[in-house]
């Protein structure tokens, strides 16, 4: 039995729920496949899969299985796509995951000059607020805010990801501007929702660290709309300076102070990053991408990075 070839069809099978996609996939019968996964059932003495006739599942062994035998197989994909790309020139599929409103705002400007210098790197793109696992997830670079990952993984910071209090200036006009931390408690909200909760409104009293509860008047998980709602006058946002820079620009956006920082983290040291994993830099697709991402958004203005 090719136990390498038996593990991978597994992989995908348990990835994909259904003989017939991992057939396609391999560009083999399904019997090779079933065929295949019998083998390897026999091998381990264990029934790695439930069988029905509309759908394939893992059982509680397989799911176990499955989850240890993956990184070994995307490390030898790895592997085998550094000795094919160290002989030749940036080529292929990059996959790229960044946050919503960065990727529109300040990554996909810029990729039309990366694509015109590589033409045959293939550019894929994901944009999610989900902090991925790289090598789980296939992902070649992701850009990610907050603090910087565990050693395993590379981090460049890119910038600082300071946030700033922001209305219309016709809200404050018709409203008032607060003056102070407490004084945003009267004032209606428009928050993000980050993958895990709504994001806190943070201030700092007597050396700890307190929460604001002013009134929601908006829960988003897209940075867009929370600009827009604030643009239309809708009530007191809390956003990334990156994310305004066009708006404070033109004056459809006021940022204002209560006197003191409010975040929506206490934690000092938070960034945007670009992650990689180390290994992959010595692929030629990865690194090009990597230094030119660093390049062109560190170069951005830093009033407008934080």
């Amino acid at each position: 039995m090719d136990k390498l070839r038996a593990l991978q069809y597994f992989a995908h099978l348990a990835e994909s729920g259904s003989f017939t996609n991992t057939a396609n996939a391999f560009d083999v019968p399904p019997s090779s496949v079933s065929r295949r996964i019998a083998d390897l059932e026999a091998l381990l003495k264990q029934q790695l899969l439930h069988r029905s006739t509309r759908q394939v599942k893992l059982t509680e062994l397989g799911d176990l299985y499955y989850q240890q035998i993956l990184p070994a197989l995307h490390s030898l994909s790895d592997a085998e796509d550094l000795l094919k790309q160290q002989q030749h020139h940036p080529s292929g599929l990059l996959s790229i995951s960044a946050m919503p409103s960065y990727g529109e705002l300040c990554l996909t400007p810029i990729l039309s000059e990366f694509s015109q210098r590589y033409p045959d790197i293939v550019l894929d793109l994901h944009f999610s607020d989900q902090l991925s696992n790289l090598r789980r997830d296939q992902i070649d670079i992701a850009i990610r805010g907050g603090t910087a990952p565990d050693e395993r993984i590379v981090a460049k910071k890119l910038s600082n990801n300071h946030f700033v209090l922001c209305a219309s200036p016709e809200y404050l006009a018709r409203n008032g501007q607060p003056q102070s931390p407490l004084e945003l408690n009267q004032h209606p909200s428009l928050r993000y929702r980050s993958p895990e909760k709504v994001l806190p409104w943070l201030y700092k009293e007597q050396q700890k660290w307190q929460e604001l509860h002013p009134p929601i008047r908006l829960i988003s998980n897209h940075g867009t709309s929370l600009v827009n709602a604030a643009k239309s006058g809708d009530g007191i946002a809390l956003l990334p300076e990156w994310g305004i820079s066009q708006q404070l620009a033109e004056g459809s956006l006021v940022r204002f102070s209560v006197g003191q920082d409010i975040r929506v983290s206490p934690a000092e040291a938070t960034g945007i990053y670009l992650l990689y994993q180390g290994l992959k830099y010595q692929i030629p697709k990865v690194k090009v991408a990597v230094d030119f991402i660093v390049s062109q958004l560190m170069q951005q203005p830093s009033e407008y990075l934080g």
